[in-house]
């Protein structure tokens, strides 16, 4: 018996001594929150801390950043939960009558600056490990430690380049001032905290499809905001959107009171209910919410500028000890509350995947597979499963409210429409994602008001409140497109401009030295309408051998149907010889970028050509552009405050041909100034009388469009349209611009919204507001796109409208 007792101690002791030994401190050789740990050092602490507890602790390498950081879940659970992950994890999602356990996932620094969250990540698992391991009896805890690799690297390689020692506690020290793009953004410069829904960046598609094979009960997003702001923990504001269970909303009570209590004993301020609300799709709290979580926000105050340590405007010195003192206490505490109510957070969850009692059950997608495509991509990449009416018995007659003309009618089903049920796992996603109008429950909120899928990507659709029967499972259309070079040489191939497939073939048969062209008027030729915008492969323009082999292969490998005709001669329309029949020049691409322009337009540029055109392009400073315009051919001047109008270089270029395209808010630096065919609206203004103090921010947003998407008129046969017959555009700003006869996309009459928030005192001002177009500049062209149809690059109907401003306009 004394050997036995002596025994324990002896484990116990150990145990502690190799738990000191795998401190934070120990492994790292300094005191979390003395120091910014870069990215490698962080995964080599957790494999650390995997093989000091190889039993209760489990490091996966998920995938890998655009610069090829690693991203890492951490798995942390007693023995013998760490041996049946995978049964957890299938109990889970098969919703077994006998399941027990709360599955908590916890996620740091999304934003790369905020750079607390992960310093905090690497305590929090050191304490579930040892002193709080009492949590995780009946508790599996998943943890991302940093979300953002590559923006924090950025920003802590900032810090440690300017950083003092001692660090500087000034505001105006240049270790706080980082500067353009910051931290924040990813490689592309994308705001992965807007991108969990939408995934166009490698980061969070590779993050979501592991989190969406166990959605957890509970997932915490870790956050910090300005340097003066408390701590934030839920519950969180008005709105939420009416989807939101109240269990939801109550169980973010709980998790609060106990935060408060945690943050009361030490006399630490925060503060709950206010700013960050539950209603965008896809924020790291709301995608969660929506998928069946308690998906929740934590807010430290630090974010960018805090550095080491700075003063605060009340004469406070925050420093980065406490932002991850703070952190790790609500962590813990988020675990803590978990593992208590684990019973109700699994009854509760069950729950909701049961039926599903929403006012539309089935919405019915049709259009072709080129408009389709990029959305069933999106809905496999958010596990949403989709039908599709294959046979003639599932032809049947429904009731649809018609997203288009905004009327319910009689639609009957036809072969090759698609089925999107809301009674499924992720049915309330569904319903959040394709719901015609969002219910607002309050209309001051964080973000836009507006993300309708079947507006987002132009397809055509019904949200249909009966039943529309089963359709067949629908996993995809074939890949394997194959084109055959004919037997006997063609005199030119032909393929259709639809998609951004189009667009990517188009780039890739540049690139591979074949000349195209395109039509400005439409021809039929073997009772085949081609329309305006085709692309025209002549082989009298190709003097090469391996011309067939070379488009044919091209064309297979962008999935794009080819169809060929053997003479100049068309049946009806213009011939190939044609003056409308013009040669795509290629272009020498540029984007002027610097601390006045926005780096998230930036990005979402950047990222467009180089990921979904397949092509490169040309990122100059503003201080460098008069060097790079004799090589460009197209300039992008994106969103922000660069001041192109007025330079004499830029203005030259482009009277000699070149091509600028002005994006977004950049378009303000252009309106009313002489030469440029753009003018401002000065808005109404009915606010005249005095408003209350605590009404001011209420009274301001009426002056404001949230996100909100409205129908357009424009003219198909313009270069800039090509491809298009409907266009809708999601508009951020109430601002009224006027191209004039310039107009190609603009607002029709007495325009209104077909979702979103728009302020009373703007609604009037919307009519006929220009959308895009563009104007003649000497030889050259500046195209205008007052709505940027590349927004967060979900807002996949935009995108072809670049690609024609790039390839077809003033050609």
């Amino acid at each position: 018996m004394k050997n036995i007792l002596l025994s324990s101690i002896l484990l116990v002791f150990s145990m502690q001594a190799m738990a000191q030994n795998f401190t934070p401190a120990s492994f790292l050789g300094y005191e979390i929150g003395t120091q910014f740990t870069r990215q490698d050092k962080v995964v080599s602490y957790f494999n650390a801390l995997q093989s000091a507890f190889p039993t209760m602790m489990k490091v996966e390498k998920y995938g890998e950043t655009y610069e090829h950081r690693d991203l890492i879940l951490a798995f942390i659970g007693t023995p013998e939960n760490l041996k049946k992950l995978e049964e957890i994890r299938l109990d889970h999602i098969q919703h077994a009558p006998d399941e027990k356990m709360a599955i908590v996932w916890l996620s740091y620094n999304v934003h790369g600056n905020e750079s607390s969250g992960t310093e905090a990540a690497m305590e929090t698992a050191f304490r579930l490990l040892t002193d709080k391991a009492d949590f995780l009896k009946n508790t599996v805890v998943i943890m991302d430690p940093c979300l953002n690799p590559d923006g924090r690297d950025r920003y802590v390689n900032f810090y440690n380049q300017y950083g003092n020692a001692p660090a500087d506690v000034m505001k105006y020290s240049a270790e706080h001032k980082e500067p353009w793009p910051s931290g924040r953004p990813n490689h592309y410069l994308f705001d992965l905290n807007r991108d969990w829904a939408w995934m166009t960046q490698i980061e969070s598609e590779q993050r979501v499809k592991r989190y969406n094979q166990w959605l957890p009960h509970v997932h915490v997003d870790f956050h910090e905001q300005g340097i003066n702001e408390p701590y934030y923990f839920p519950p969180a504001a008005e709105p939420y959107h009416e989807v939101i269970t109240n269990w939801q909303r109550d169980f973010q009570k709980e998790i609060g009171g106990s935060h408060a209590a945690y943050f009361d004993k030490q006399g630490w301020l925060y503060f709950s209910k206010e700013i960050f609300d539950l209603l965008y799709p896809s924020y790291g709290d709301t995608y969660p919410t929506y998928s069946g979580s308690i998906g929740m926000t934590y807010e430290q105050g630090g974010s960018g500028r805090a550095g080491l340590s700075v003063i605060t405007q009340v004469g406070d010195t925050l420093r980065l000890k406490d932002r991850v003192a703070h952190h790790v206490t609500t962590g813990l505490s988020t675990v803590e509350m978990s593992a208590k109510n684990a019973d109700k957070l699994v009854k509760e969850y069950q729950s909701f995947c049961a039926k599903k009692n929403y006012k539309y059950q089935t919405y019915v997608l049709r259009g072709s597979q080129a408009k389709l495509e990029p959305l069933m991509t999106l809905m496999q990449k958010n596990g949403i499963e989709v039908e599709m009416v294959s046979t003639s018995t599932q032809e049947l007659s429904v009731k649809g409210f018609h997203y288009q003309n905004g009327l319910n009618e009689t639609l009957k089903l036809k072969m090759g429409d698609l089925l999107i049920h809301t009674q499924q796992e992720k049915g309330t996603l569904v319903n959040v994602l394709f719901e015609p109008k969002t219910k607002l429950s309050d209309s001051l909120t964080y973000d836009i008001t507006a993300w309708t899928l079947p507006f987002a990507y132009g397809v055509e659709a019904w949200a249909c409140e009966g039943s529309t029967g089963k359709g067949t499972k629908f996993s995809g259309w074939p890949t394997n497109v194959k084109n055959v070079a004919p037997t006997a040489p063609c005199y030119a191939y032909l393929a259709p401009w639809e998609s951004m497939k189009s667009a990517r073939f188009l780039s890739d048969l540049q690139a591979a030295g074949i000349t195209v062209y395109f039509n400005e008027k439409g021809f039929t030729n073997n009772k085949q309408v081609y329309a305006p915008g085709t692309l025209i492969m002549l082989r009298g323009e190709n003097k090469r051998v391996d011309f067939d082999q070379i488009v044919t292969k091209i064309a297979n490998e962008n999935a794009v149907n080819l169809s060929v005709v053997s003479s100049g001669f068309m049946q009806e329309g213009i011939d190939m010889g044609s003056s409308s029949v013009k040669k795509i020049e290629k272009a020498s691409i540029g984007i002027v970028m610097g601390e006045e322009a926005s780096s998230l337009n930036v990005g979402e540029l950047w990222h467009f050509f180089e990921r979904q055109m397949g092509r490169s392009i040309h990122m100059v400073f503003a201080e460098d552009l008069e060097e790079a315009l004799d090589q460009l051919t197209v300039l992008f001047v994106p969103e922000g405050g660069l001041a192109i109008a007025d330079d004499s270089e830029v203005k030259d270029w482009i009277q000699q041909g070149g091509k600028l395209i002005v994006m977004g808010a950049a378009v303000y630096d252009f309106a009313g100034k002489e030469g440029y065919d753009i003018s401002r609206m000065n808005p109404t203004n009915d606010s005249l009388k005095p408003v209350a103090f605590s009404k001011q921010e209420r009274d301001q947003i009426s002056n404001n469009i949230i996100g909100a998407i409205f129908p357009c008129e424009l003219d198909a046969t313009n270069p800039l349209a090509f491809g298009y017959d409907t266009y809708y555009t999601l508009r951020q700003s109430a601002e009224h611009f006027d191209l004039g006869s310039n107009n190609v996309f603009h607002l029709k009459k007495e325009a209104k919204a077909e979702n979103g928030f728009v302020g009373y005192r703007v609604k009037k001002q919307q009519s006929e507001a220009s959308i895009a177009g563009y104007q003649s500049y000497g030889a050259g062209t500046i195209i205008y796109f007052i709505d940027n149809p590349l927004f967060r690059g979900f807002w996949e109907s935009g995108k072809l409208m670049i690609a024609n401003a790039v390839f077809f306009v003033n050609q």
